[in-house]
């Protein structure tokens, strides 16, 4: 047993519960609560980034993205360094100054992403996305993707979970509540990454200096 496995997760949630040995929550049923926890927090917390390769098609504005949120998007030229892209609202298209034809705003659009101005051939883009855990813990050795700065919410959701079975809803607003608060407070603190501003990256204008005597 070697933190963080499935086992140890799910022994810790035990101790908390005060029953070492299932009776009243079966192991597969915590286990359950175990993957319920991992996803809700990948949910919430954005924090399972992964970057896909997309291409877009001419006269086609937008491309399905299956995932749980777009973070940002990049155009990639054929040379030299990508290009990150403008997120817009839709209401905007048609109101922006456009100096090329590349790719330089995006919106989402349900499961999918809009590009402005409206693509002319096929450009290539990274798309950094928040996804869901790939795999479904089952085996007592096999581990949460989540990064470690939120494993330890897996136990305090199962915990919640479990005690909303048993019908003890006194305190339980207060473990879920404590965990959102918790979560929140890691990703906001911790893990969150923000994209480059375009002002960061703006040319100041050109100004006369005059020399003084």
């Amino acid at each position: 047993m070697a933190w963080p496995d499935l086992s140890d997760i799910r022994n810790r949630v035990r101790d908390t519960l005060n029953e070492s040995t299932a009776l009243f929550w079966t192991d597969a049923e915590l286990n359950r609560f175990i993957n319920d926890g991992e996803r809700d927090v990948a949910i919430k917390s954005l924090c399972l980034e992964s970057i896909l390769s997309k291409t877009t098609t001419a006269s086609t504005r937008t491309i399905d993205i299956y995932r749980v949120k777009v973070l940002h998007i990049e155009y990639i030229p054929a040379s030299g360094t990508p290009i990150g892209l403008v997120k817009i609202i839709p209401k905007q298209l048609g109101h922006l100054n456009l100096n090329t034809t590349i790719p330089q705003y995006w919106f989402p659009w349900a499961k999918k992403i809009g590009i402005e101005p409206l693509p002319d051939a096929a450009y290539d883009l990274n798309v950094y996305v928040a996804s869901l855990p790939t795999i479904e813990m089952s085996a007592d050795t096999d581990e949460p993707q989540i990064p470690d700065e939120f494993q330890e919410l897996i136990i305090q959701y199962a915990i919640w979970k479990a005690l909303c079975k048993d019908g003890l809803f006194q305190g339980v607003a207060d473990i879920y509540n404590d965990y959102i608060y918790r979560l929140q407070f890691i990703r906001e603190n911790i893990i969150r990454r923000y994209s480059d501003n375009k002002y960061e990256f703006k040319i100041p204008d050109k100004v006369s200096i005059t020399s003084q005597s």
